[in-house]
């Protein structure tokens, strides 16, 4: 992949981040790579995360290696949409998006259900989007 392309998926996708830190009650939107690494996005202006760098790093990973274990059911049961967790500080909301993990947390009173419906959205309009844009390259 030439580095030009690289940085356009780069710019795409923290632009995706960055819509989906711009809705009410979210916390955090960021794509987390396979090896758990953060790849683009991050944490909203002014919020200050429950857990410092390293306990944060274990747990990319940890939703990483969550994610690769799901595809073993994809044949059986269909491809993965998203995962929901709800905790008494934080939901989280995990969707597959290229070959990254889209990892999403608001606050506990959030419907996931609909923030799901809400981002697929915005993930299908960004994805026609640059579609569209390539198509004017």
């Amino acid at each position: 992949m030439s580095i030009l392309k690289e940085e356009k998926i780069d710019y795409s996708m923290q632009r995706l981040c960055d819509n989906i830190l711009g809705l009410e009650n979210v916390r955090f939107a960021g794509l987390i790579s396979n090896f758990g690494n953060l790849y683009v996005g991050g944490f909203k202006d002014g919020i200050t995360p429950y857990e410092n760098d390293k306990a944060r790093r274990s747990m990319y990973m940890k939703f990483a290696l969550e994610s690769n274990f799901r595809k073993d059911f994809d044949d059986s049961f269909g491809a993965f949409k998203y995962s929901t967790i709800q905790r008494e500080k934080v939901s989280i909301l995990t969707i597959n998006i290229c070959s990254y993990l889209l990892l999403v947390f608001v606050e506990p009173d959030v419907d996931l259900h609909t923030l799901a419906g809400r981002i697929q959205s915005m993930i299908d309009e960004n994805e026609s989007h640059d579609h569209n844009k390539q198509n004017l390259d």
